[in-house]
Parts: structure tokens; sequence; C-alpha cells
């Protein structure tokens, strides 16, 4: 199967309330989220592109339909943290959990095509599920609804989450270092009581996939039933970009539709049009009106969940689901393999000899530098890089870590794939430990069992791994996996200077078929001796 390279940043905003007679236009935040993200970080927007080109290559040659199973829903966990101001829980600021519940219940049916969420005969099953996860970052059991207490914040209670400026509201990594699950695990939604920019008051924002930050905020007054608003920023979670793409209103020109698999939202049977909000007769759905872009009648692209529109949203298009997915399978496998959608956890824990660790970071940043994915054997570990609110430069998953499998059995006598993601950001160097000898010391000639420079994010460090036949057999030895930035000098020991250290389990065993054919050539030996 042919590589996707993909991104994934999403930015969010949609106003509706279902068949609601009168339309308030709440921009999006998308946009300038991104765009400002973009200018920070120039390399995932180059990735972004490349993703671009590679998914138009696919889309034209037909082998996206060689990639895409349109029969499968893809479930993915989610935890709500509802950022309280210090109002009753069930008050208009603070809603209930059975208000949250049945809010993404109905944005299910937004993806599903149901009738009871609104949506069009004509819609496109948006193949996703959103599940409140069952599992917390601690193990316990949870309706995937996180409260956070905000009262302290006298800015927040005054004026909610400004994404551009601190004056008179909080900024929304605020919010977030009050409380974030792992984005491997869950995907964070944060409802505020107001959310707005410099510019506009908002709905709702999201990053695209594949960037270095991944949530998404909305406003309480849009976190209800009969408003697809969460559905519109999923959506851009999922990669989807407005439908008026590349519509400028400065000088009213349509955007450009030369290539549809690249200009405009990138998806060709969704027609190019304006954005409403700035186009159309003020609070009038469009439909049955001429599109200016096409000179022919809306085909629904005036209420497509993805639009900027006066109507009522109620479509996605084929093309918008063969996109979200093709970016879901890229950039959200950890999602789709979570644990945390499940309510019986993995027990990992096992007992290993003490070994050093790292009690302290050097250079503390967020630089998206570490390990993000472990594959070796029975272990298949997704986690974050560095973060600074997490301050996750050592994650000792052999310890009450239930969200993913992190202990193997290993043959002695055969190879053994080790497969390690680097972060999102900078070349890494990675290295990779086996204590063979379980004395809880890493050798770095006899025990390193990788050693690669200048990893980059979408490649992979690989390594086959044959344990020496002095190894310690049966016992759990701990395995040690090492990501920085490949300017860094890596020793087993080393304090991390931007990345992490990461430590599983492995048992070193003789298998089956080795055992018999032993037990065959020692019944040849007696037999000779006889």
């Amino acid at each position: 199967m042919k590589k996707l390279l993909f991104v994934f940043f999403v930015g969010l905003c949609s106003f509706s309330n279902l068949i609601s007679q009168t339309y308030i236009p709440l921009l999006c935040g998308t946009d300038e989220i991104m765009k400002k993200h973009y200018e920070e970080f120039p390399s995932q927007k180059a990735q972004d592109d490349a993703f671009n080109l590679e998914l138009s290559t696919l889309i034209k040659s037909g082998q996206i339909n060689t990639i895409i199973d349109n029969k499968k829903i893809y479930e993915i966990p989610i935890v709500v943290h509802v950022v309280g101001d210090g109002s009753t829980i069930g008050t208009s600021n603070n809603p209930s959990d059975a208000a949250i519940m049945a809010w993404i219940n109905y944005t299910n049916g937004v993806f599903s095509g149901s009738y009871n969420s609104g949506m069009s005969a004509s819609s496109a099953p948006l193949p996703i599920k959103l599940i409140l996860a069952k599992i917390d970052p601690n193990c316990n059991p949870t309706n995937g609804i996180n409260r956070i207490n905000a009262s302290h914040l006298p800015k927040y209670v005054n004026g909610g989450v400004n994404t551009t400026s601190s004056t008179n509201a909080v900024t929304p990594s605020q919010i977030t270092a009050l409380g974030m699950w792992d984005t491997t695990k869950y995907y964070n939604i944060y409802v505020v009581k107001k959310l707005s920019s410099a510019s506009s008051v908002l709905n709702g924002f999201a990053y695209y996939p594949g960037t270095s930050i991944d949530y998404s905020f909305m406003s309480i007054s849009a976190s209800t039933v009969n408003s697809q608003t969460l559905a519109h920023e999923f959506g851009h979670a999922l990669g989807l970009r407005h439908t008026h793409e590349g519509y400028n209103s400065n000088n009213g020109n349509c955007p450009q539709n030369i290539d549809c698999t690249l200009d405009g939202d990138m998806v060709c049977d969704t027609e190019p049009m304006k954005s409403l909000y700035h186009y159309s007769i003020p609070y009038a759905c469009q439909t049955g009106q001429i599109n200016p872009c096409t000179n022919k009648i809306y085909a629904g692209g005036e209420r497509n969940v993805m639009a900027y529109t006066f109507c009522f949203r109620n479509l996605f298009t084929q093309g918008q689901a063969t996109r979200a997915i093709a970016q879901l399978l890229q950039y959200r496998s950890s999602l789709i393999n979570s644990r945390s959608k499940n309510s019986t956890p993995i027990d990992n824990n096992t007992i290993l000899v003490p070994a050093c660790f790292p009690t302290s970071m050097s250079q503390q940043g967020n630089y998206n530098i570490g390990i993000t994915s472990v594959q070796f054997g029975d272990i298949n570990n997704y986690s974050m890089n560095y973060k600074l609110a997490q301050n996750n430069f050592y994650e000792n998953f052999t310890e009450n870590y239930c969200l993913g499998t992190s202990k193997t059995n290993i043959s002695i006598n055969s190879a053994t794939t080790l497969t390690v993601k680097p972060g999102l950001s900078n070349p890494h160097k990675i290295k990779a430990y086996i204590d063979y000898d379980n004395n809880g010391q890493f050798d770095e000639t006899s025990e390193l069992i990788l050693n690669a420079t200048d990893i980059s994010n979408g490649s992979f460090a690989t390594a086959n791994v044959i344990p020496p036949m002095n190894a310690v057999l049966n016992t759990p030895l701990r395995m040690r996996v090492i990501g920085d930035f490949s300017g860094v000098d890596i020793t087993s020991c080393y304090t991390p200077v931007y990345g992490q250290v990461e430590d599983y389990s492995v048992v070193i065993i003789i298998d089956n078929i080795h055992a018999k054919n032993e037990q065959q050539q020692n019944t040849h030996r007696n037999t000779f001796m006889r």
C-alpha cells in the first residue's frame, strides 16, 4: 500500500441551530489559527502541502479506493473538558453530563447522515463515531467528561477565551494547561463559556491533523443538540477545509478551480463557492439561487456542513468522506487503536531490576521532540512527544500503564522488528537498548539494539533484533527507547535535552519451533551416543 504523506491540523467554526429561523454569523477561528501556526512551524506547512500532492495523485489514479474502506466505522475516543466558571452544574455556563452526552450522540447522527440529526437523504455518511472515553489517564473508569474549574481565573470568568489576546480573556494554552489528556489516546474537546479572536466572536476552532497541536475549542452556546458546529470542527480535525477555501472577501473573487484535487477545498464533488456570510443577502438561505462561481443553481454547497452559510447544514459529500478518512488513517491511527474506548484496562505491570532513569529535563520547552510510537512484538504503543505541560521526559510504561500494550515476548533464535516513530518536529536521534544480562545497566556495545540519526517526522527508525545466546531467558528485561534532537549526545542514562526516554518490558523465550528442533537434536545425539 502506498504510503500517505498526510498532515493534520484543524480550524473550526460553524454556527447552526437546527432549522433555526435566525442566524447570526459567527466566524470560524480555524483559518486564523492555522495561518499563525504555519508561520511558526513552516515545516508543518510543507508537510501539509506534500500530503495534499500525494492525496491528489491517489485520487486521480483511483488508488485511493484501495486504501479507504467505505463500510467500516472508525471509532474515535474523546474527552470533553467542560471549563466551568464556578456556576452550578446544569446551568447555562456549566452544562450537565446528560446534555454533553446528548450533544455527542446528535453529532454522531450528523456524521452518519441520520434524519434525526436533520441530515439530508443525499448526504454521504462520514464513517466516524465519537466515543466518550471509558478509561482516564490514571486507568480509572470515566464517562469521558472532565470538569475543569477555572473560577480562579478572573479573565476567564469575565471574558472567556480569546485565541489571540490575553488582555480581557485567557488564551487557549492557559486552559489546556489546567488539563489535557494524552492526545494519542484521546481527542480533547474544550467547552468554554465564551470564545473569540481579535476580530470576531467564534463558535469554535480546531487544528488540522498531523501537526504539533491537536485539540478543539467550542463555545457553550454551540455545544448543544441541533448544532452542527462540532461536526464542522471535527471535519477540520480530519483535514477538511471550508467549502469556500480560496475565496477572497476583499475582491470578491471565486476560489480557483483548475485542479479540483488541489484548488479550493481540494474536494471534487463540492462546488466552488463564496463564503455566504460575505456574499449572500443577510440571513438568507441561498437554496434555489444562482451560485456565481458556477452560474448554476446551488447544488448543495449552500447546505454543506463545512460551509459558511445561512442555510441549515445537512450535507457531506463522498469526496469529503474520502479525504477525511484518508487523513484519519495516516495521522490518527493512535486514536483508532486507543484502549481508552474500552472499559477493561490492560495490565502491563511488570517487576524489573532497578535501573538509572532521568529525573530532570535539560531544555524545557515545546519542541515536539521525543517518541510517538514503538512497535516491537506485541508492543504497540502510541504516546505524546515531550510536552512542557505534561513534563513527560521520562515515561515508564512498565508500571501502572493501561492504555497500550507495553510488554512482549520475543524469540532468542529469530529476528523481531523494532519500529520507532519520532516526534513531530526536527530531525531525531533514536537509540534503543535491552538489558540482556538483567543487571540494571545498558552496555553501549552489546545491549544497544537501535542507533539511528536524522530521522524526520513521517519516517521511522527500524532494526531487526536477535538476542544474543547468553541473554537471560524467561525473565522480564527492561527495554529503553530514547528520542532526542539529532545534535544531542545520547547515552542510556543521559539527561534528556529536548526529547524523551521510554521504558518497556521484554521477555526472551525459546519458541516452540526452536524447542521442538532442540528436542529432536538431543534425541538424535542420545541415540548416537548409545
